[in-house]
C-alpha cells in the first residue's frame, strides 16, 4: 500500500513538472490509477471536465491512459482543445496537440480552437495552434470571421503577413459581407491594405449593405487608405444599397479631406 502511494505521488510530480513540449510517458494502468486518486472517472465526461477545469495533470493522464483527444461535448460539440483554447490554457493546448488533437475540429457554432483563442484574445495559444502545418486557415464560425480578419482588425501586421504567406483567403466574407479588406480600410492601416491587395483582393468588393472598402475608408476619414485603394483600382463611382457613393459617405461624416479627394477623382472620371 505504501509503495502504491509513493508510486502515485511520483506520477503526480511527473505530470505537473514535466517539460511542456514533452508529455510524461505513463502506462495506461498507472495513469488510470492517478486519475482515480485525483477524483476522476475514466470516461469522456470527466476528460472534458478536466480540460474545462484547467487541470493539466489530469488531461495528461487521460491522454496517457488512451482517451480519444477529440472527444466532443454533447451540448456544444466542442473538443477539449477548443475548450482549452477558449480559456487560454497553453499547457493543456500543448498537451492535446502533442496527443493528436484535431486542430480543425469545430464546435456547434462552427468555431475551431484557433478561432476561439482569437476571440479573447489569447495570442500565445493562437500562435501555438497556427504553427501546425495541417491547420485550416480559412475556417469560419457563425459570424464568418476568419483568422485573417481577426488579425486585420487588430492591426497585427506580423500575423497578417504570416497567414497570407500560408494561403489565407482574402476573398472570404463575414456574416455582414465584409472582407479583410473592409476591415483594413476601416482601420486605415495602409500596410495591411497593401498586403491584402497584393494577394489579389478585389478593391471593389461589396458587403451586404453594398459598402465597399473605399466607403469604409471614407466613413472613418482615412485619406491615405483611400488613396491606396484608388491606386489599386477602387471605383469611387460605386453606390451602396441606398445610392450613396464613397464621397457621399465622407461628406455625411464630415471627413472633408477625403470628400475632396473622392470628389476630385469623380470629376476626373466624368
Amino acid at each position: 500500500m505504501v509503495f502504491a502511494l509513493c508510486l502515485l505521488c511520483g506520477v503526480l510530480l511527473s505530470l505537473t513538472s514535466c517539460a511542456p513540449t514533452e508529455p510524461p510517458r505513463l502506462n495506461a494502468g498507472t495513469a488510470k490509477q492517478f486519475l482515480k486518486l485525483r477524483g476522476y472517472n475514466y470516461d469522456e465526461a470527466s476528460f472534458l471536465a478536466a480540460a474545462k477545469a484547467n487541470d493539466a495533470a489530469a488531461v495528461n493522464a487521460f491522454l496517457a491512459a488512451g482517451m480519444n483527444p477529440n472527444t466532443k461535448d454533447q451540448n456544444s460539440l466542442g473538443t477539449p482543445l477548443i475548450s482549452a483554447a477558449a480559456h487560454g490554457d497553453i499547457e493543456i493546448v500543448r498537451a492535446l496537440l502533442n496527443g493528436g488533437a484535431n486542430v480543425n475540429a469545430k464546435d456547434r457554432s462552427g468555431y475551431t480552437a484557433v478561432l476561439r483563442a482569437l476571440e479573447s484574445p489569447h495570442d500565445e495559444v493562437a500562435e501555438l495552434i497556427l504553427a501546425r502545418h495541417d491547420i485550416n486557415l480559412n475556417a469560419q464560425g457563425v459570424n464568418g470571421l476568419t483568422v485573417l480578419m481577426r488579425y486585420t482588425a487588430r492591426d497585427r501586421e506580423d500575423m497578417v503577413r504570416k497567414v497570407l504567406e500560408r494561403g489565407a483567403s482574402v476573398d472570404l466574407q463575414d456574416s455582414d459581407g465584409d472582407t479583410a479588406l473592409h476591415s483594413a480600410a476601416q482601420r486605415g492601416n495602409v500596410n495591411v491594405l497593401r498586403m491584402v491587395l497584393g494577394k489579389g483582393a478585389n478593391p471593389n468588393v461589396k458587403n451586404k449593405a453594398g459598402g465597399t472598402p473605399l466607403m469604409w475608408a471614407a466613413v472613418f476619414g482615412h485619406e491615405d487608405a483611400a488613396r491606396v485603394l484608388l491606386e489599386k483600382g477602387a471605383d469611387a463611382s460605386l453606390k451602396d444599397n441606398k445610392g450613396r457613393t464613397a464621397a457621399a459617405w465622407a461628406i455625411e461624416n464630415k471627413r472633408d479631406e477625403v470628400a475632396e479627394l473622392l470628389q476630385t477623382v469623380g470629376l476626373l472620371h466624368r
